[in-house]
């Protein structure tokens, strides 16, 4: 085996290893991972010599779009980059991979494969010590876990080994697969059933069983197991919808779809919190393509894999097993938004991959070639510099941030190592917000680093937030200063705009307009955060004394009753976190309002 089949074994081990290592979420793991992948991927690179074929083009043009879109949204610049580098790396795990040789595909594909009889055996052991499913084995979601399972199933039957040896193998991977509990996962085994099955009575008998056997789990799922978010799945993708309507062409960026869905958040009208619910995953990677980078990149996506599909059919590369990953990421990518799930992204391009078997050997239409030894080694520091950049960095930087604790130091480090990290700049905000005296000093500081925060993170309606709070406390502490002022409003009018169904930030500019005399603007922005969330016990609180200022005795009585109503809910079970914040107040402030409304 030269260097260059080498890359592929060494390739497919990494992403073994990041499966592991639970997926690579966290930042100590992802950094060794991402070390690893940019070695290999810049040296595959660097020694390879061949062109680029027609639907790697289009498909890298994916990759650029998604920069382009990320420049356009400027939202949230590093979620951008770390998503469009994960892209960028799964397109390089997919052109080394598609380059091997039967031999080293063979070697590649029992390496993923035995990796997923490990995390079968893994989501085996926790069914059994927890006594249910939806566990996850390895990795922290079991749809991330059901996502790799289902797609190695096909490929135990490409590699050469005896029969038995075969059959067993893919009895562990189903068992496991049943056990993580997910329903996609479930249909796409029940869809590649329907592939890799003969015609005729094996298929028929095949999906008859295996739909009962589906049917069962799903029905024993729901009555047992219910999970809101099968409900919600649709007004989720309502929602993404009307996001992508704002905007059709661009989309919201790589990365920006949780800063965007916060004017998306989904109605509870029969919870505490009525609000709580915020969009992370568009819940289908076909409408996460579509909203984070738009019609552009949704049709530009589109055109690689329709030429990828005619080439593979033309060729006659498209076997049997093939047809069965590709169906069984259809099912899965249908009902999952997998285009932030790392491992899943690198293990599902791999597998593509090492199942073409000889694809690219016989050239490229119209594609590109670096034919030069130097030019091939400066691609592939290249290539290496954007994975270190887009993947190990910010790792890095949040590994110095969790382990060193939270201190001025370590957030000084931490900003170092990633200038567009704004964990830091929010925590030393806060940190000075919290202190009962400002000095000059202290006004330079929190102003210079709340501005850096929606520098770095312009979409983040929290970060918007507390620089209104900032240059509120200036206000209400040195005086009203016209800049603060203006700054202030406009940073809380921002955080309303990203994030206006929530009552934090309307509540925190009703105190400040409150504070500079506006008392009738106050009454307006407290009754619109009522009207997002009816039992903020603070907000209720706060129109109490807000109607007393006012002279109107009667209805800052009803505000406070309203107020004692709500509180009252604090005593149901269940409660999440944000509901205990909405029914939380000072004991204090119930008991001035009680005296002055004697």
């Amino acid at each position: 085996m030269n260097v260059r089949e080498t890359s592929v074994v060494i390739a497919s081990s990494v992403v073994a290893l990041a499966a592991i290592l639970g997926g690579a979420f966290y930042p100590g793991p992802r950094i060794v991972i991402g070390v690893l992948l940019a070695v290999v991927l810049g040296w595959a690179v660097a020694v390879r010599r061949g062109q680029l074929m027609s639907e790697e083009c289009v498909a890298l043009g994916f990759v650029v779009w998604g920069v382009v879109s990320a420049a356009l949204a400027a939202a949230a610049p590093l979620a951008a980059r770390e998503a469009v580098t994960v892209w960028m790396v799964a397109w390089g795990l997919w052109i080394v991979a598609r380059r091997a040789r039967e031999s080293t595909s063979q070697a590649g594909l029992l390496i993923l494969t035995a990796t997923a009889v490990i995390l079968a055996f893994g989501v085996m052991l926790e069914a059994v010590g927890l006594g249910g499913l939806r566990v996850g084995g390895l990795l922290e979601n079991p749809n991330v876990t059901a996502s790799l399972l289902v797609v190695s199933l096909p490929a135990v039957f490409v590699i050469h080994g005896p029969r038995r040896w075969r059959f067993a193998t893919a009895a562990v991977l189903i068992l496991g697969l049943v056990l993580t509990g997910s329903r996609a996962g479930l249909l796409a085994m029940l869809a590649v059933v329907a592939v890799v099955l003969p015609r005729g009575m094996p298929k028929i008998v095949g999906l008859l069983t295996g739909g009962v056997g589906v049917t069962a789990v799903l029905i024993w799922r729901f009555v047992h197991q219910p999970d809101i978010l099968a409900w919600f799945r649709p007004a989720i993708w309502s929602a993404v919808f009307r996001l992508w309507v704002s905007h059709p062409l661009r989309g919201v960026g790589p990365g920006g779809l949780v800063d965007a869905a916060g004017a998306e958040r989904l109605l509870h009208a029969e919870h505490v919190g009525q609000r709580q619910f915020l969009i992370s995953y568009a819940e289908s990677s076909p409408i996460g393509v579509l909203v984070q980078t738009g019609l552009v990149g949704f049709l530009v996506a589109f055109v690689a894999l329709f030429i990828w599909w005619r080439r593979a059919q033309g060729g006659r590369q498209m076997s049997r097993a093939l047809t069965a990953v590709i169906a069984a990421m259809a099912v899965m990518g249908a009902f999952h938004d997998l285009l932030t799930m790392d491992v899943v992204l690198w293990w599902w391009a791999l597998s593509i991959g090492l199942m073409e078997v000889g694809a690219a050997s016989s050239g490229a239409i119209g594609g590109l070639s670096i034919s030069s030894t130097s030019r091939r080694a400066v691609v592939g520091l290249a290539f290496s510099f954007v994975v270190l950049w887009g993947v190990v960095q910010p790792a890095w930087a949040r590994w110095v941030w969790r382990s060193g604790g939270s201190d001025r130091v370590v957030a000084a480090r931490a900003t170092r190592a990633e200038p567009w990290f704004d964990a830091p700049l929010e925590w030393r905000t806060r940190e000075l917000l919290k202190q009962r005296q400002w000095s000059w000093e202290t006004v330079a500081e929190a102003t210079a680093i709340s501005g850096e925060a929606v520098r770095v993170h312009p979409g983040a309606a929290r970060l918007w937030s507390i620089r209104g709070m900032v240059n509120a406390r200036i206000v209400a502490e040195f005086g009203p200063w016209p800049d603060s002022v203006d700054c202030a409003r406009e940073s809380f009018a921002r955080a309303v705009e990203l994030e206006p169904h929530q009552p934090w930030s309307l509540l925190e500019w009703a105190r400040f307009e409150r504070n500079i005399g506006h008392t009738n603007d106050a009454v307006d922005l407290v009754r619109r955060a009522l009207g997002e969330e009816p039992h903020a016990v603070r907000a209720r609180l706060f129109l109490a004394r807000l109607e007393l200022d006012r002279g109107e005795g009667e209805a800052a009585r009803e505000a406070y009753e309203a107020a004692l109503e709500s509180a009252r809910l604090g005593s149901r079970v269940g409660l999440n976190a944000y509901e205990r914040e909405l029914l939380a107040a000072p004991v204090w402030q119930f008991q001035e309002l009680e005296e002055a409304l004697r």
